[in-house]
């Protein structure tokens, strides 16, 4: 078993993944490792919807849309590119909070608790050798791929995670140091 902190420690995000099969089976493994993650009261806010095959053209060919109704001097380049941007990886799985919006902490809580599965993902993803990217962008606000994923007034997308096979490994990426983020108080 690897290390822990390795795992923490050498987690990358992966923008070039191959196209091959991500067995259903070790998915569901990722996604029951994001659903240990913590939540305030045990609320468990999070959805997932796993997209493979086809089912990644038609949320790409939804946030295409979007980007047709938002930016209607685009080229058909930019639809056609926009499209086809769930195919980058054989597996996304898009992360999303359910709520119902009557209490704003509750809200914030929840929003965090996904967050925090997704970390989960990601870091078990690692432990098992695959590759991850967590995007976001205009796509989780769009009124099209909420439509299609299914959700309510309330819910929101936290965020698109990538899954595949690493086609190029990136380099570890330098972080600042850490004085400059932390603060110790003992008084």
């Amino acid at each position: 078993m690897r290390d822990p902190m390795d795992l923490l420690l050498t987690r990358r995000s992966v923008g070039k993944i191959r196209a091959d099969p991500v067995p259903r089976e070790l998915v569901e493994e990722l996604l029951v490792a994001a659903i240990q993650a913590p939540n305030h009261h045990l609320t468990e806010p999070w959805r997932f919807v796993v997209l493979t095959g086809a089912a990644r053209r038609s949320v790409g060919e939804a946030h295409a849309a979007a980007v047709r109704r938002t930016r209607p001097g685009c080229g058909a380049d930019v639809i056609v590119r926009e499209a086809a941007r769930l195919e980058r990886a054989p597996v996304v799985i898009a992360c999303m909070v359910t709520g119902d919006g009557a209490d704003p902490v509750r809200g914030r809580e929840d929003r965090d608790a996904v967050a925090a599965a997704i970390q989960n993902l990601l870091l078990a993803a690692h432990a098992r050798g695959l590759a991850t990217m967590w995007r976001t962008g205009d796509m989780v606000d769009e009124d099209e791929v909420r439509a299609i994923l299914g959700l309510g007034a309330a819910d929101a997308i936290v965020g698109f995670v990538y899954v595949g096979v690493a086609e190029v490994l990136p380099p570890p990426r330098e972080r600042g140091p850490l004085g400059a983020v932390v603060e110790w108080r003992d008084t």
